[in-house]
């Protein structure tokens, strides 16, 4: 009887563990699916964006309704690196299960479609990646925003803005006035330095306060964004018509006033890195519709899809881009190269680079208004 007992106790006591083990793994098995039949709806806004405050009632009326929702709203001002993460760069957008994106654009201020939208996303959320790798987010109509500014495409962007008819012809003025005023290859480089610097602050200046502004006026991005896509198509077709002008008469519409170049035609002497530099900003200015139109699209992609320390680094890659063709320029005026050379290549061929120039703004300007980039 005695053995029977022991046996007994040692079957008990073997088995209460194997029951504990078996519940705990159960309850595990059971909050793993509870979590997998979750769903996970991020929501990314701005303060003062009025499309945003349209959206949000209209999110918090789904969430409320529906169970099994992880639900997460993100501003923008703190949490733009995991919108941009998703390949989203406007707001409002909304993301679930970090795969599909609902962006204003599908609803456009349609508040019954966007809460049609929302429910049939919820109820067809694909799952959530395993690995924690994060999928370029898609749109409910099944179209990828794929579309992304990078520093090389930015750097590029100003390569091509820096190869500009109306700098050409200042660089070429600035070495022949060099040259005429006895000035060496030393002063030359120190006008051609001070000149690009000149052209790089005002455009950093101007670029960094745009932005400035509009993160402390979120409100009016929408209205910034709209004038300024018209700006650049107006840009655009003057630059065109500037191509035909110049074909048809032989001289541009871009003109420079008479009194920049009577102050361009005093930079010699010890005050040369000083006035070249103050020329450069007044050159920056001046000539803001020959020189400036690709800048304000870069900006008003940056208002997008940066924030402001973001759209800083990029305004200086793209400031870089500028002035790097004009300083390579200026280095092969100052090593021998004739300002006549500069002058017949510009003549010859400005017409058709204002032409190619206006076509691109064009195409950017519509680009812009239809949000693909």
């Amino acid at each position: 009887m005695k053995n029977r007992h022991v046996l007994r106790q040692y079957a008990t006591k073997s088995i209460l563990p194997l029951l504990i083990l078996l519940l705990v793994i159960s309850s595990m098995f059971s909050a793993s699916a509870a979590r997998s039949d979750e769903v996970m709806v991020e929501y990314f806004y701005e303060d003062g964006c009025l499309k945003c405050q349209q959206t949000s009632p209209v999110i918090d009326s789904v969430i409320g309704r529906l169970e099994s929702i992880n639900y997460t709203s993100h501003n923008v001002a703190t949490s733009y690196s995991i919108m941009k993460g998703y390949g989203v760069y406007t707001v409002p957008a909304i993301v679930i299960n970090k795969s599909t994106v609902i962006a204003y654009s599908d609803y456009d201020g349609d508040d019954i479609l966007l809460e049609s939208l929302l429910v049939e996303a919820i109820e067809n959320a694909p799952a959530i990646p395993a690995n924690g790798t994060l999928p370029l987010a898609k749109n409910v109509d099944g179209s990828v925003t794929s579309f992304e500014l990078s520093p090389l495409i930015v750097l590029i962007t100003g390569l091509l803005a820096g190869f500009n008819p109306c700098l050409l012809a200042v660089m070429a003025f600035l070495a022949s006035v060099t040259i005429s005023s006895n000035g060496g290859k030393k002063e030359m480089l120190v006008v051609i330095g001070g000149f690009c610097a000149g052209i790089f602050t005002t455009y950093m200046i101007f670029g960094i306060s745009f932005l400035k502004a509009v993160t402390i006026f979120p409100g009016s991005r929408d209205s910034i964004t709209l004038f300024m896509t018209v700006l650049i198509g107006v840009l655009g077709i003057w630059h065109i018509y500037d191509a035909y002008h110049l074909k048809r008469h032989s001289r541009s519409t871009f003109k420079t006033p008479g009194s920049i170049v009577s102050f361009m035609d005093s930079i010699h002497g010890k005050n040369a890195l000083a006035l070249s530099f103050f020329a450069g900003g007044l050159f920056s200015l001046v000539k803001a519709p020959c020189v400036g139109a690709v800048y304000l699209s870069i900006l008003d992609m940056l208002i997008a899809r940066t924030n402001l320390l973001e759209g800083a680094v990029y305004l200086f890659l793209y400031n870089f881009g500028v002035v790097l063709p004009v300083l390579g320029l200026g280095v092969f005026l100052a090593f021998g190269m004739s300002p006549e050379t500069v002058m017949q290549f510009r003549e010859k061929r400005r017409s058709g680079i204002r032409f190619v120039t206006g076509v691109v703004l064009l195409l950017l300007a519509l680009l812009l208004y239809f949000n693909v980039i």
